[in-house]
């Protein structure tokens, strides 16, 4: 019997689809999960599991085409800050670790962007 994966893991993976649908689909999801996970009083989000979505989030931004819908999927991505509530008031808010883990994925993540990918973004 396979292992059940973690809801961030199965989103990072629906946002690094390369069907365009899929994509679009994890990120309405997505939205909705950080809304209902931030609400709990139970616990937030860990650092590592907002790296974990972070990482899809990276992907899902690669295999964007198209200068205008890369900054509409860039506009989203960045937008959904506003969709944590930190109800139990941490020393370090969710929302700060929503930035954290977006640094530390981009340090991770830059030294694998390839040549031709990033003159398609600097275009």
């Amino acid at each position: 019997m396979a292992a059940v994966q973690d809801p961030e893991v199965q989103l990072a993976q629906r946002l690094a689809s390369n069907e365009k649908a899929v994509r679009i689909k994890a990120m309405k999801k997505l939205r909705k999960y950080i809304s209902a996970r931030s609400l709990r009083t139970a616990g937030g989000f860990t650092g590592d599991e907002l790296l974990k979505l972070w990482k899809g989030l990276f992907y899902c931004l690669w295999m964007q085409d198209k200068a205008l819908l890369q900054e509409e999927l860039s506009n989203q991505i960045s937008t959904l800050i506003h969709n944590f509530h930190d109800l139990d008031k941490r020393d370090f808010p969710a929302e700060l670790m929503y930035l954290e883990g977006f640094l530390q994925t981009l340090k991770r993540e830059w030294t694998g962007i390839d040549r031709l990918r990033m003159d398609k973004y600097y275009q």
